[in-house]
């Protein structure tokens, strides 16, 4: 029987493969070229190919996996860099300098423990005098505020007061620009808020603290010091912060350190009043001062823990449990009296037994005494 097509011309079957090709979808031609080749090299069906004639070669890397080192050229090839060493470190790595404005009790001491701490230190007073003992001692002295700061990556200000701050702060503040600015200085937290809002006026670094400590604590496992405002310059300043004594960040506002300093301190000297209370008291019958403070200490330690529960009935507002008010009334009554027929005044007790009184009269003497709490919010 008669073949109905004529044999196929040499090279009929490429031209149709690329005929064929021309009518593929886009993205099928456009795959990347070692899909295409990789495509092209399987083998037709129905077609075997010979076993290699050398040994099988061993799988290829898992797609995802690092590929195979290439060695670059000598002009491609990354710098060397030396192993870092503590030496290097030493080299490489500097200690900012800490400029100390005021050098009384509190200044001198921070001085005297940031150079003990290997920080290099610039020290200014309004008495020149004060700072030959921190010369002698290494410090460098600096004739006016400008200096110091000029010479100083971190300026701790350690001054009288409030006043006395903006005083010596406002006319160098640009000098102050490029550093970080920590007051130390004993302040209101509005007073702190009102520096930290002139400072950000002035595009200062400013951070302001507050001192849990007196000048021999500084740089001891006793001494926390507190700070609020800006957390770029506590993140800055804290490795030299940290040598002074244990340091809380409290937050955002300035004032915050300033507050729980003020609260804390409150509560030492209302404590303390007690004491001095105690102390009269005893004196008129001839009992030390020392002995009076060895038995305040111990008694203080045994109710200290109370003011947990106290906190808790606090927050929680609940005051209808408790020692009553009126049962408190008459328990400071007789302090009173006692105290007045030793022949000393009962001035620290008063003012709690007016708040007593207050809530006794409007009807709340059956209310927990620590109730008085809510008395203290000025209406």
């Amino acid at each position: 029987m008669a073949r109905r097509h004529a044999p196929a011309r040499q090279g009929h079957r490429r031209d149709r493969r690329r005929r064929h090709l021309r009518h593929r979808r886009p993205e099928r031609r456009l795959r990347p070229l070692r899909h295409r080749l990789a495509h092209h090299r399987q083998p037709r069906a129905g077609r075997q190919r010979s076993a290699p004639r050398t040994a099988p070669q061993a799988p290829r890397r898992a797609r995802g996996r690092r590929p195979r080192r290439q060695r670059l050229a000598p002009h491609h090839r990354p710098p060397h860099h030396p192993p870092i060493t503590n030496a290097t470190k030493e080299t490489t790595m500097s200690e900012p300098t800490i400029g100390i404005l005021g050098l009384g009790a509190m200044g001198s001491a921070i001085a005297t423990r940031l150079r003990e701490s290997g920080y290099a230190t610039t020290v200014w007073n309004r008495t020149a005098a004060k700072t030959e003992p921190h010369v002698k001692a290494g410090s460098t002295a600096a004739a006016t505020v400008a200096e110091a700061a000029a010479q100083s990556d971190i300026l701790l200000v350690v001054l009288l007061d409030h006043a006395s701050v903006r005083e010596h702060l406002e006319p160098v503040a640009a000098d102050l620009k490029g550093k970080v600015v920590v007051n130390l200085t004993t302040t209101t937290p509005n007073e702190a808020r009102s520096t930290a809002a002139w400072a950000a006026e002035q595009g200062l670094t400013y951070l302001d603290g507050a001192m849990m400590a007196v000048p021999e604590m500084i740089g001891t496992p006793a001494s926390r010091l507190l700070y609020s405002g800006d957390r770029d310059a506590y993140d800055i300043a804290l490795p030299a912060l940290e040598t002074l004594g244990a340091a809380d960040y409290e937050g955002q506002d300035a004032g915050l350190a300033s507050l729980k300093d003020m609260a804390l301190l409150t509560s030492m000297y209302q404590m303390f009043d007690g004491f001095m209370q105690a102390v009269a008291m005893m004196r008129t019958v001839g009992v030390s001062a020392a002995e009076t403070a060895a038995e305040v200490s111990g008694w203080l330690g045994a109710v200290l823990p109370h003011t947990e529960q106290f906190a808790a009935v606090i927050d929680s507002g609940d005051y209808s449990g408790g020692q009553s008010v009126d049962f408190t009334r008459a328990a400071v009554g007789s302090l009173i009296t006692a105290a007045r027929e030793q022949g000393v005044g009962a001035d620290f007790l008063e003012p709690l037994m007016r708040h007593l009184d207050e809530l006794s009269a409007t009807g709340r003497g059956g209310a927990d005494w620590i109730s008085v709490n809510e008395q203290l919010a000025i209406k």
